[in-house]
């Protein structure tokens, strides 16, 4: 049977896609890009594609056929309608019939508000940065990360133009019509030529080097201010001057020698030990002068 066949060629994609929205995705883009689906009948002259409206009335009659719970199904399997659905009753009357709670273009509407609500970035992906619809950006003193959204058919670097000058960014496709991905005057200088870029799933990850440090207030010319107060600005050691590093690196030395003494000192003398766990437990009580400062002994005088 032809369905069979059909089966197993839809179950190969399915598989790939893995979920019933990413096998949609398949079908629907195949339509976009190779079919008149998606366009619309401007007058009657026009040769191809539907009048505003019946594409919708398709789509929610092809959903009727083959629901087990209405009507058309058990009509088409009586009257020994074939899969291809070339016996079965136009879309527009099935529409007429059985759509009178719910009509097709609120189901439409509802799949792309569903669409849309589902993240495309996480937080991280725009830390001490911004997000947009189309793209977000994070950022450190020294570097600035950008990632793009790329459209369904142009995840490949192959149908890509990326163009990155000291100032600009500029995302198109490489087959004409071009279609501009991204475009846009950045707000500070780049070091154009270590610019590094990857495709990772759906998203163009673009890693860029400051020019200068300092924290950029937005990505784009004519982008919004971010909130300076929400950066978090701290530096791993590494990061540091070395002269910082060296001073660093002595008081954390310091620190575990002064800990390991005060251990020691605490194993051999039985009764300071338990003189310093009283002090513990008095430091941040009230009327205590201590309060609110990080425990240290060493600052009391004891005999």
């Amino acid at each position: 049977m032809d369905f069979q066949r059909n089966d197993a060629m839809l179950m190969e994609i399915l598989q790939d896609r893995k979920t019933i929205t990413g096998f949609l995705d398949s079908i629907f883009g195949f339509l976009r890009r190779n079919t008149d689906f998606y366009h619309t009948k401007r007058d009657e002259t026009d040769k191809i594609g539907f009048p505003e409206g019946v594409r919708d009335q398709i789509l929610y009659g092809a959903m009727q056929r083959y629901d087990p719970d209405c009507w058309l199904q058990t009509m088409t399997a009586e009257d020994g309608t074939g899969d291809d659905g070339e016996e079965a009753p136009p879309a527009i009357e099935e529409i007429t019939l059985e759509s009178e709670d719910i009509t097709p273009n609120e189901i439409i509407n509802n799949v792309v508000t569903e669409r849309k609500e589902k993240p495309i970035f996480s937080p991280c992906d725009y830390k001490n940065g911004d997000i947009f619809e189309t793209h977000c950006w994070s950022q450190t003193q020294k570097d600035v990360e950008l990632q793009v959204k790329l459209p369904e058919d142009m995840k490949s670097s192959k149908k890509l133009n990326i163009l990155i000058k000291p100032q600009s960014i500029r995302v198109t496709s490489k087959l004409p019509p071009e279609v501009v991905i991204l475009e846009g005057n950045l707000s500070q200088r780049i070091k154009h030529n270590e610019a590094v870029w990857s495709i990772d799933e759906n998203k163009l990850i673009i890693s860029l080097d400051k020019f200068k440090e300092l924290w950029w207030e937005r990505l784009f010319e004519g982008d919004p201010e971010i909130d300076h107060k929400k950066i978090e600005c701290e530096n791993y050691i590494d990061e540091l001057p070395e002269g910082t590093q060296a001073t660093l690196e002595k008081l954390r030395f310091d620190q575990i020698a002064a800990d390991n003494a005060q251990k020691e000192s605490q194993s051999s003398n039985p009764n300071q030990a338990a003189t310093i766990e009283r002090l513990r437990k008095a430091w941040d009580a009230d009327g205590s002068p201590f309060k609110g400062q990080p425990f240290d002994p060493s600052i009391v005088r004891m005999s």
